[in-house]
């Protein structure tokens, strides 16, 4: 029988064991279900590779793009690892916040 799932929702800070806990479970989660790789391969001219590459070499974090942006840091951090794409609306709003400019050549 399968074990239900319950989501929890926290009223205060975690202190640091049960940050460590988390980080732990986490963890191991992770090594079970790893998280699903692209099924293609990004080419390192695509605007999306462009951005990600705009993002790491922007020597801004992750936090500070997004609240330019108007966008959730989970949603960049994903897209700058891979793991997610995001719209264009998204991209977007992330090159206005580094200053980024498409132009045809």
């Amino acid at each position: 029988m399968a074990k239900k799932l319950q989501r929890v929702f926290r009223e205060r800070h975690l202190t640091p064991d049960e940050v460590a806990a988390d980080q732990e479970l986490r963890g191991k989660v992770e090594r079970e279900y790893p998280p699903k790789k692209a099924t293609h391969a990004a080419q390192y001219d695509s605007l999306s590779e462009l951005l990600r590459r705009s993002i790491r070499e922007s020597g801004r974090s992750v936090e500070e793009i997004a609240s330019d942006a108007g966008v959730s840091p989970i949603v960049i951090a994903r897209f700058v690892s891979g793991e997610r794409d995001i719209h264009m609306t998204t991209a977007d709003r992330v090159a206005r916040s580094l200053g980024l400019e498409v132009t045809a050549d």
